[in-house]
């Protein structure tokens, strides 16, 4: 029976082996993707502020491949198509700005009253949230790009 298993074992490891040469594993280049050029953009809040935390998205006008990624605390992204090819392709490109969280009252006790009383808010005015709204736009050519892009902040919603 443990002389089966071993025959078994090294059979399903050859095989995945096999498998893995010949169609490799990971994230491949999905086909047609063009040549990406690298694409840093800082978001900042109109106070001027860097933008942490907030996902941030370019739409081609023309074309199919999107890139996005995620602020870091300097309010920097560096995007990428799927998020594994990093960059963008070239050409002209709408850009959103998204961020959400909760606001809670300012009576609010955690240890006493239930998460019901918070509220979600969207930290970005919603001109820059939509692609057929933003004011936000960016031209991607051959040479890396480096912008830093200004944002709105939303009101807060009363409860």
């Amino acid at each position: 029976m443990i002389e089966l298993m071993k025959r078994f074992l090294v059979c399903f490891l050859t095989g995945f082996f096999c498998f893995t040469m010949i169609f490799g594993c990971g994230n491949r280049r999905p086909p047609g993707l063009p040549k990406l050029t690298a694409c840093e953009l800082t978001v900042l809040d109109d106070d001027g502020s860097p933008v942490e935390n907030a996902i941030v998205m370019l739409y081609p006008v023309e074309g199919k491949w999107y890139s996005n990624g995620k602020t870091d605390s300097a309010g920097i992204v560096n995007v990428a198509v799927n998020g594994s090819f990093p960059g963008a392709a070239q050409g002209e490109y709408k850009v959103t700005v998204k961020k959400q969280g909760f606001i809670f009252p300012s009576d609010y006790n955690p240890d006493t009253e239930n998460s019901s009383e918070a509220v979600v808010h969207n930290y970005i005015a919603e001109e820059f949230v939509l692609p057929n709204k933003t004011p936000l736009q960016i031209t991607v050519g051959t040479n890396p790009v480096k912008e830093i892009l200004t944002i709105k902040k939303a009101e807060p919603k009363k409860k």
